[in-house]
């Protein structure tokens, strides 16, 4: 015979999943029975309601041992699929884990979760609504929930009262201090969300998710400075925890390349100012004058120098790709300017070399290969494609030493 499983609720938490507030007769027993089994309709049967006071009181069969075990086994295996990215697999094995065992909290919430990935926004929010049923302190399934309020039904009121209700629970928790910054970020009031990312960032260091917030909300508010120190530090505490995380990570890059252009672009005059001065003091150090020339190169190269000792002439010349805009052209003549230097300093001293490859070296770089040329010749590539790839490796590890 199964034992019977007893679970105590307040009436007003079976409307607050929801975003309700109760009606005036929810005390009523004959009201609100009907109500509770059918909210409570997914757990084993049958289902029995009492009510005492502002509470109810739950009861239904437990599942067997036997049941519970291989429902614990199919929901380990959904939430390794999960991590991996495979949701619609994930979801098949939830639903089997909770056909054994229709109380098994982790499976319900993780297959909601699972829901939010594949955007089945209605079977998500249901499955969550369900675990919260089951246990109304459940941080983390308020969150998920608050966020589908927030971002599937334009709800933000909602939302974050459902946030704060999570951090009620878990006042440190990294999720909801995020999603708490953001909704108050949009509100308006910019250094409560700052704060807030913080305390989600201090709450957990390893959170790409927080530092990525903070990194938008300042590049918004134009602080690209401090949104880059943002991401900074993101791609340097964070960790990727699953397949959720590669968003994060791909619009932090995206971001930083951003603030990158618009940092060179603001900064172009004083930048130009500067290379100008160095380029000055770089033709004191050489004792040869610079010339600057746009040039049209074929390659990918974005800018080269021709040293005047090297070419015979009473100059350097320093060739800069034509297409470029005056940001990115700074750039690449402080570039050049330093190989400059580097040579300079070493001919001052009588130390500079110049690098070269013979047939010998060439040889030796080339049998380095000899394993891979080897798995290239079992995998079926011609003789000619493996002597291209190979001296097309062994020539660009040659220009990049030089470079």
């Amino acid at each position: 015979m199964s034992q019977i499983r007893t679970m105590r609720l307040k009436i007003a938490a079976l409307f607050e999943f929801e975003g309700k507030t109760p009606p005036t007769n929810a005390t009523d027993p004959v009201s609100i029975t009907p109500l509770v089994l059918k909210q409570f309709g997914f757990l084993p049967q049958p289902v029995t309601v009492t009510v005492e006071g502002d509470e109810v009181v739950i009861q239904y069969p437990e599942e067997s041992t036997a049941a519970q075990a291989e429902a614990a086994r199919l929901a380990e295996r959904a939430g390794k699929r999960a991590a991996e990215g495979n949701y619609e697999k994930a979801i098949d094995i939830h639903k089997r884990a909770l056909e054994l065992q229709p109380s098994l909290h982790k499976a319900r919430r993780d297959l909601a979760m699972a829901y939010v990935e594949t955007g089945d926004i209605d079977n998500a929010t249901n499955h969550l609504i369900e675990v919260l049923r089951l246990d109304p302190g459940d941080a983390w399934s308020w969150v998920v929930l608050a966020n589908l309020y927030i971002r599937e039904k334009s709800d933000k009121e909602t939302g974050e009262k459902f946030l704060r209700k999570a951090l009620e629970i878990a006042p440190n928790d990294a999720w909801a201090l995020n999603s708490l910054a953001s909704v108050t970020f949009e509100r308006g009031k910019t250094d409560e969300a700052i704060s807030l990312f913080e305390h989600a960032i201090q709450s957990n260091p390893e959170f790409a998710n927080a530092y990525y917030g903070e990194a938008i909300a300042y590049d918004r508010l134009e602080q690209p400075d401090k949104s880059l120190t943002a991401l900074e530090r993101l791609f340097t505490n964070a960790k990727m925890q699953d397949a959720r995380s590669k968003p994060v990570y791909e619009g932090a890059r995206q971001l930083f390349g951003k603030l990158q252009v618009d940092l060179a672009q603001r900064n172009e005059s004083e930048t130009f100012k500067l290379v100008q001065n160095y380029k000055t003091e770089m033709e004191k150090l050489s004792g040869y004058p610079i010339r600057i020339q746009e040039e049209n190169f074929e390659s990918k190269i974005g800018a080269t120098i021709q040293m005047a000792w090297k070419h015979k002439r009473d100059f350097h010349l320093v060739k800069i790709r034509a297409d470029y805009p005056p940001p990115l052209v700074n750039h690449l003549e402080s570039h050049e300017l330093t190989h400059l230097k580097l040579e300079s300093e070493a001919r001052n001293v009588g130390k500079n070399l110049f690098f070269a490859t013979t047939a010998k070296t060439r040889e030796t770089a080339i049998r380095s290969f000899s394993g891979d040329i080897r798995k290239w010749e079992k995998a079926g590539y011609s003789e000619q494609k493996i002597t291209g790839l190979t001296l097309t490796l062994v020539n660009g590890l040659c220009e990049f030493l030089f470079n």
